[in-house]
């Protein structure tokens, strides 16, 4: 009996060790096939003074499973500590979905902006980077360097310029004109004369002209005592640049001193609306010159397609024709014109002309216009308006009447 209890006991034992060993396989085996990565390239920084802080912070799923993970952050009071989205426009963020299998991490951005009474020194974030069940944990411990500005000038002591702009962030389309108006304020009791510079990205363009006198471009300019200058500053992004939000530098320099500003252009896409024939399309059928006739529907396809780099939306056909006719379009309207290079596919639409009933004939002039929301774009039809059949074959017997009547006479006055 002691021995068969011995070997009972020794089964249970094992069976419970087995249901353990089980049991913890599974669990460890879960928690191995899920990870995470949360990191940033630049731990430490350099802020200035009631400049804001933006860092990018990166995560990748390195497990097998998706995974909401939950994003906050601890430091210093005051300072505005938050997550946004990269991409423009910005957004705040407290979660992110990561997909498993990703090979670039996703990049989020970690903003803070210093109070007003923050004196310079060090100062430390907590980023904390959490999956929704708590399982998995990671931090990030980001140090904030912020450098004092300059000491006020002196008693008796002054800047030498001074540099104002209304508008520091402009919103314009790829390869169009940025163009930013500086007032230069020249604060010493002597004449000045201040080199103008700027530090924009590779391949962007950049030129100085006077307020007033647009056509001459200036690379310095002379700024009486005590007086104030106003220069436009032009900066063109190349045609083909992403969109996006991109820091502009303008510097002027007097002498020794040097003032410049911070300032940003958002690029956009650029839209433009294109209008073709068949000819110019396939080669064959109808150009801008097409014939009809009086009284009945012409058919005309009209190709439209999008040369620039974002869609046009809501595009409306319009047009302007001679009193009495009727131009119809088919489809009436189009929701979105998506850029050619993407989609490699040109948009149709039929345009129906019926010139009025007994229309002169002769060539009259249409006007077509597609307008959508960002772009716009017209084109002129040229219509040959010919006499229906019906109408010559009454022009025929009117002519041969007439010959008859005429035969008639003549020969009655011959008799005679």
């Amino acid at each position: 009996m002691g021995k068969e209890r011995g070997v009972f006991l020794s089964c249970g034992l094992f069976s419970l060790l087995v249901f353990v060993l089980v049991l913890g396989v599974g669990v460890f085996g879960q928690v191995g096939d899920r990870g995470l990565s949360f990191y940033t390239d630049y731990p430490a920084v350099v802020a200035s003074e009631g400049r804001e802080v933006s860092l990018d912070v990166k995560l990748l799923n390195t497990g097998s499973e998706p995974e909401d993970v939950m994003l906050s952050v601890s430091g210093p009071e005051g300072w505005n500590a938050r997550f946004e989205t990269s991409s423009y426009p910005t957004i705040q963020v407290k979660a992110v979905h990561l997909l498993p299998g990703e090979e670039e991490p996703k990049v989020i951005r970690f903003k803070a902006r210093p109070p007003e009474d923050a004196t310079g020194g060090d100062y430390t974030f907590t980023l904390t980077a959490a999956t929704r069940d708590g399982a998995i944990e990671r931090t990030i411990e980001v140090t904030v360097t912020l450098k004092a500005e300059a000491p006020e000038p002196s008693e008796g002591e002054e800047e030498t310029l001074k540099l104002i702009v209304d508008y520091p962030s402009l919103e314009n389309a790829a390869g169009e004109d940025f163009e930013y108006e500086i007032q230069i304020r020249n604060q010493s009791d002597k004449e000045q004369v201040v080199e103008l510079s700027a530090q924009v990205p590779f391949g962007w363009r950049v030129y100085f002209t006077p307020r007033w006198r647009q056509e001459q471009r200036i690379t310095s300019i002379k700024v009486d005592a005590k007086g104030t200058e106003s220069i436009r500053f032009v900066v063109t992004p190349p045609y083909g640049v992403e969109k996006g939000e991109y820091p502009v530098v303008f510097a002027a320099q007097a002498g020794d001193f040097k003032a410049q500003l911070d300032l940003k252009a958002v690029v956009t896409g650029t839209y433009d609306l294109e209008l073709a024939s068949e000819a110019e399309v396939t080669g064959t059928g109808d150009t801008w010159n097409i014939k009809a006739t009086e009284g009945k529907e012409r058919h005309f396809t009209l190709y439209l397609y999008n040369k620039g780099s974002a869609p046009i939306t809501d595009i409306r056909f319009y047009a302007s024709k001679p009193e009495g006719w009727e131009v119809k379009f088919d489809p009436e309207s189009l929701e979105q014109l998506t850029p050619f290079m993407e989609t490699r596919e040109l948009a149709k639409v039929d345009v129906i002309i019926t010139p009025p009933d007994r229309a002169i004939p002769g060539d009259y002039q249409v006007s077509i216009t597609a307008s959508g929301q960002e772009d716009h774009e017209s084109t002129k039809l040229r219509v040959t308006v010919g006499a229906a059949m019906g109408w010559g074959w009454v022009g025929v017997g009117v002519v041969v009447f007439v010959v008859a009547a005429l035969t008639g006479v003549f020969v009655r006055l011959g008799r005679r």
